[in-house]
C-alpha cells in the first residue's frame, strides 16, 4: 500500500508541475553519439544503451537497492531488486556509457560510472510509467533516482 501512495503522490505532483511548465525540458547535458527526445520532465537519451533522465526536484520518498542489468532482447538497462525489474530514471546530466569491456551503464554526476552487474543504492521516488513515456518495452515500474550529489 505504501508504494501505491507514493505513486499516486508522484502522479499528482507530476500533473500539477506539468501544468505550470513548458511542454519540453531544456537540460544542459552531454550528448555523446546519442539522440535526445524530451517530454515534460523526462528525456530519453542515447541508443545503446538508451536511458531516461529526469529534471525533478529530489523527493527522497523511497529507496532502491538494486543491481544494474542489461536486457539484450529489449535493449534496456534495468535495476533488479528482490526478483523484479524496475526502470531507473536517472537524475539530469547522467549520460549513457559503454565500457571498454562492452558492459553498458551510466555515468551519474556525483557517483561516477554504474555498469551492468554493479549494485547501487539511492533514494528517490516511484513514478508512474505513463509520465515517462514508452521505454524498455512492457515494464511498468519506474524509479526516479535522486541526485548522487550531496
Amino acid at each position: 500500500m505504501g508504494r501505491k501512495v507514493v505513486t499516486v503522490f508522484a502522479c499528482v505532483m507530476g500533473l500539477s508541475a506539468c501544468s505550470a511548465a513548458d511542454s519540453s525540458v531544456r537540460m544542459p547535458m552531454e550528448r555523446p553519439n546519442s539522440t535526445v527526445s524530451c517530454t515534460s520532465f523526462f528525456c530519453h537519451i542515447g541508443t545503446d544503451p538508451a536511458i531516461v533522465v529526469h529534471d525533478l526536484e529530489p523527493a527522497n520518498l523511497g529507496s532502491l537497492k538494486a543491481r544494474l542489468s542489461w536486457l539484450e532482447k529489449e535493449a534496456c538497462l534495468v535495476a533488479v531488486a528482490d526478483g523484479r525489474t524496475v526502470v531507473p530514471v536517472w537524475p539530469r546530466n547522467t549520460t549513457p556509457v559503454r565500457a571498454s569491456d562492452g558492459r553498458r551503464g551510466v555515468n551519474a554526476p556525483g557517483r561516477g560510472e554504474i555498469l551492468e552487474g554493479d549494485t547501487f543504492e539511492q533514494g528517490g521516488s516511484w513514478i508512474a510509467g505513463a509520465e515517462v513515456g514508452q521505454t524498455c518495452g512492457g515494464h511498468d515500474e519506474f524509479f526516479a533516482v535522486d541526485s548522487f550529489e550531496s
